[in-house]
């Protein structure tokens, strides 16, 4: 499948220069309104910054994908979907709703994209009957997963540009596999313009951040990653797929692996917000803010383009199982030494 160039390179300027010019807006408009997020708790930042940045994201997002894209199920549920994180993301940034609501909204979402686009999902339906397992409930379990991936990434938006940037590295690793895999053109311009936008809010969201994005962004950042990426499979359900998966999420998969870890080694609940992120680990070694931040991108970039390769490339069985045992030690090992240093830390 052939590509138009300056077609997609239109589609990565202007939600760029969009998001450029309505961020500074959203940013006054919530500074009229007075909704900050106030420094506190487990947060590394000091001063109270404009929340909502989140919302200039979806805008730029929402309205280059209906201009410049096709108009099918997978863009229409998306948008339909997208709108209603971004509200459930509005009510918990205004008035911090209760966890069980943002939940209803979040499965509410991963839902209507899952559900109206069944069909997309026939490589994971296929491989399941044949162990009897129901389709519905392969359906339930993709929705699980794309909730999974929503929270992951509220909860990597701990430090300025975090979860942007690491947004911009995924979507460019996941445009790179829909190019080589001549995937859905309406797909890989999902990709770009969330390229374009991420970039866009990174000017005013890179430290020192003049605007957060709060959970109306972070939410929504890994809805469209979980969803986009799951629209750019079309082999079949194998041990390749899976562990390319896991590589082109590694860095926020890592991290909600993590804290549950952490939690469950300390006897503690493992909804409880703590200063106990790798980037909090990071910066208690003495790490800059953007030194963690730049060293976050650099192994998601590592992590992107072994994803890349897995998913792009056949690669025999025994040298999958060899990755991931390898993988699995390495996991192992940072953990306890994260571990390690995150109780030096309490002493």
């Amino acid at each position: 499948m052939e590509y138009n160039t300056y077609y997609f390179l239109l589609l990565l300027i202007l939600p760029f220069i969009g998001t450029i010019i309505i961020t500074p807006l959203i940013s006054r408009f919530a500074v009229r309104k007075n909704i900050f997020d106030q420094p506190g708790l487990h947060k590394t930042h000091y001063k109270a910054k404009p929340l909502l940045g989140g919302l200039s994201i979806f805008i730029c997002f929402s309205i280059a994908v209906l201009i410049f894209l096709q108009v099918e199920d997978k863009i229409t549920t998306l948008i339909i979907a997208a709108l209603i994180i971004v509200l459930t993301g509005l009510l918990d940034d205004i008035y911090n709703i209760k966890p069980s609501l943002k939940l209803i909204g979040q499965i509410t979402a991963a839902s209507i994209v899952v559900f109206g686009n069944s069909y997309m999902y026939n490589v994971f339906i296929d491989y399941f009957e044949r162990l009897y397992v129901p389709s519905y409930v392969v359906l339930v379990l993709i929705i699980g997963w794309i909730v999974l991936m929503i929270n992951a990434f509220n909860l990597i938006d701990g430090l300025d540009g975090l979860a942007v940037g690491s947004a911009a590295i995924i979507l460019l690793a996941m445009a790179a596999l829909s190019i080589i895999t001549s995937g859905s053109p309406n797909v890989l311009g999902v990709q770009i313009i969330g390229i374009g936008t991420c970039l866009g809010f990174l000017i005013f969201n890179f430290h020192p951040a003049k605007i957060f994005m709060g959970d109306t962004g972070s939410m929504l950042l890994g809805f469209v990653l979980a969803t986009t990426h799951l629209f750019t499979i079309k082999y079949p359900f194998s041990a390749q797929l899976v562990l390319g998966s896991m590589f082109i999420f590694a860095y926020p998969a890592l991290d909600i692996s993590y804290a549950i870890f952490r939690r469950i080694c300390k006897k503690e609940s493992i909804f409880k917000a703590d200063q106990g992120h790798i980037h909090h680990v990071l910066l208690s070694m003495g790490y800059s803010v953007r030194k963690t931040v730049l060293l976050i991108y650099f192994a998601n970039i590592i992590f992107a383009a072994i994803a890349v390769v897995l998913l792009a490339i056949d690669i025999p069985a025994r040298y999958l199982l060899i990755i991931g045992l390898i993988t699995s030690i390495i996991v192992i090992i940072i953990f306890r030494k994260l571990l390690m240093i995150s109780r030096h830390n309490e002493i």
